[in-house]
């Protein structure tokens, strides 16, 4: 692992009074059990459905954005710096895998590697000068979303483009930024299996698609400009992208085409998830939930403001829905969304 002077990668977590009222930015499911990160390294797990929440124990100090579970011990999670998290025991200790410096490393390596082998490519010369110019920058690109694919394989994505893979359980990690075909480097905010494909939604309504297990990504047809926060299965292999300003899209055909979805909703659309029931869950950074009981077609605002901004939702093992924010955890009954 590669050194760094970032002294918040080498200090462990804050310590908090109440884990369930931090800032938490993503929640994932490890078998029955919860887990959410969020700032200054805060990894938080619930047993119980949401209720009653423990902070695991993490080596680092800084903001933690994404987190994804291949089975119910094995997990990743992704932050500020290119820092990649793992842990092999549900979330209860986290030990760090990869950071920036070292992505940078493999980012440059892999370009230089193509333009050797491709001299007059005009695409390999724009990748050297990428690299190189995102490696004089510093390694602070944050990962923004992961797939967990098996105990041994994982994707992270992040800011401009970044991507990176591992075969073998994080041990060793490559550049993979090259096979994602996005000449404009967008930010990579989430990511999601969709039917056997896997797509990514990013910057300025970016959207992309792997028929391949994650090892190439095509770019499609945008839905619009808007910044997609969000990209998830509405049911029926619909793909549902939501985002800025309240905007969201769906499409019935992997993405070739979009049509708009009516939410009733200015504010941005930040979590969204579709319950075991069917209905489709939207929530957004006024603290505001929307549902839709007819595959998105149309969704109502639920009665009652969550207080908080809204970044990260889930469905406990009681059907509960568990949303996370910026005052921590919010509960929401079943009962309240029939």
């Amino acid at each position: 692992m590669a050194d760094t002077n970032y002294s918040v990668l080498n200090e462990n977590a804050i310590t908090v009074a109440d884990p369930s009222r931090v800032l938490l930015i993503s929640i994932a499911h490890a078998g029955n059990r919860l887990v959410a990160v969020g700032e200054h390294g805060v990894i938080v797990y619930s047993d119980d459905n949401g209720q009653t929440w423990h902070q695991a124990v993490v080596p680092v100090r800084v903001t933690i954005t994404s987190v994804a579970f291949a089975t119910p011990l094995v997990g990743w999670a992704g932050a500020d710096y290119g820092l990649v998290l793992h842990t092999t025991d549900g979330g209860l200790t986290w030990t760090k895998q990869i950071m920036g410096a070292e992505i940078n490393q493999l980012m440059v390596a892999n370009a230089t590697q193509f333009l050797a082998t491709n001299p007059n490519d005009p695409k390999a010369q724009m990748a050297v000068r990428r690299a190189n110019i995102l490696m004089s920058a510093g390694p602070d690109k944050p990962i923004l979303s992961l797939v967990a694919m098996s105990p041994e394989v994982a994707i992270a994505f992040g800011a401009y483009r970044l991507a990176i893979a591992t075969n073998d359980g994080g041990k060793t990690w490559t550049d993979l930024s090259l096979q994602v075909a996005d000449p404009i480097s967008h930010n990579l905010y989430d990511t999601a299996w969709i039917g056997t494909s896997l797509y990514i939604a990013g910057e300025a309504g970016t959207v992309l698609r792997s028929d391949d297990q994650g090892k190439t990504f095509v770019l499609l047809p945008t839905p619009s400009e808007n910044t997609l926060f969000g990209i998830f299965d509405a049911g029926s292999n619909i793909v549902l992208a939501y985002g800025v300003a309240g905007a969201a899209f769906e499409s019935a055909n992997q993405g070739q085409s979009w049509s708009q979805v009516n939410v009733p909703s200015q504010s941005n659309l930040t979590a969204g998830i579709t319950l075991k029931s069917g209905t489709i869950l939207l929530a957004n950074e006024a603290g505001n939930v929307f549902l839709s009981s007819d595959n998105g077609k149309n969704f109502h605002m639920i009665p009652g403001n969550q207080g908080m901004g809204i970044f990260g939702v889930a469905q406990a093992a009681n059907g509960n829905v568990v949303l996370v924010g910026t005052s921590g955890v919010r509960v929401v009954p079943l009962s309240s969304l029939n």
